[in-house]
């Protein structure tokens, strides 16, 4: 019809942004792809479309690194905001119309995120009566499995159709005698009681790069495995930038040959949850994850400003 204008729009994937976020916080593209369950392939063309839209590139190698661009740090600041509006409003949109009661588990590690975790769910599930566990994953993982409990977040990989990866956090090495880490010494651990993902990790690190090690103390819980490391008894391996919070001294860097890594974050639920509930409850522990800052390490993906 005469008169009648044609309105174009141009609009971001989220996919897309989501894939760019996954790179930024994982730290690579083949830990995104593993996230996302996405072959690399995948991951690079979302990668490229983006690239279209900017005009230039999302990533540059710098000093043998790789690095977001300045046009690619500023999508990611408008991809992160845009993937906490698209995740919340599914969480609502998405919500049971029934009351019922939900039980979310989070890692003792992890229990900083339960404050944003009760928020978002009483957002996306207002209907819903919450209560929450704090405890070690696997014990949550078996209460999960056992509906015990109805979803949890914790730290080890997925696993099962009832796990979804939620991505990578940065570990430390914390320590009150630095004396006792001298090189050739065997180094003096820390240790989460077995069974334990956390301390499966740290031993495969520890015997992986050769380190004579022995365990100086080990115990159930995060409490007593601080107090433990505060008395002097050795070195623990816990979460990134916690030092402060827990009354830990990190290892100064360099003092120890090798780097703790990172550990992977699932998200898991039980048999009996229903799916919307499934589905909103990972939207908002994923946007909950977003807040966890990662510290760098070597050959991670930065800001151009690192």
């Amino acid at each position: 019809m005469s008169g009648e204008r044609t309105i174009t729009s141009r609009n971001f994937d989220v996919n897309q942004l989501r894939t760019l976020n996954t790179i930024v916080e994982t730290g690579s593209f083949r830990r995104a792809a593993d996230a996302l369950a996405l072959t690399q392939p995948a991951v690079s063309y979302h990668i490229r479309r983006l690239e279209a839209v900017l005009h230039g590139p999302v990533f540059v190698r710098t000093r043998g690194r790789l690095e977001l661009s300045d046009a690619g740090e500023e999508l990611l600041f408008y991809a992160r905001k845009i993937l906490t509006v698209n995740d919340e409003a599914m969480a609502r949109l998405t919500a049971p119309k029934n009351g019922l009661r939900l039980t979310i588990g989070v890692s003792e590690q992890l229990e900083d995120l339960l404050e944003d975790l009760l928020v978002g769910l009483t957002r996306a599930l207002p209907r819903v009566t919450l209560t929450a566990r704090i405890g070690a994953s696997e014990h949550l993982t078996t209460r999960t499995a056992e509906q015990e409990a109805g979803v949890a977040v914790v730290i080890g990989r997925a696993r099962g159709e009832r796990s979804r990866s939620l991505g990578c956090l940065q570990l430390a090495w914390y320590a009150q005698d630095t004396a006792s880490l001298a090189t050739g010494r065997s180094i003096p651990m820390v240790l989460p009681a077995e069974p334990c993902n956390t301390r499966t990790h740290i031993i495969s690190a520890l015997d992986a790069q050769g380190v004579r090690w022995h365990v100086a103390y080990e115990g159930p819980d995060l409490a007593g495995l601080r107090a433990a490391t505060r008395a002097g008894l050795g070195v623990i391996g816990l979460l990134a930038d916690c030092g402060e919070k827990w009354n830990l001294t990190p290892v100064p860097g360099g003092t120890l040959p090798f780097h703790p890594g990172f550990v992977p974050v699932s998200f898991v639920h039980a048999p009996g949850t229903p799916a919307d509930v499934v589905e909103a409850a990972f939207s908002v522990a994923q946007a909950a994850l977003r807040q966890v800052p990662l510290a760098e390490e070597p050959g991670r993906i930065t800001g151009s400003a690192a």
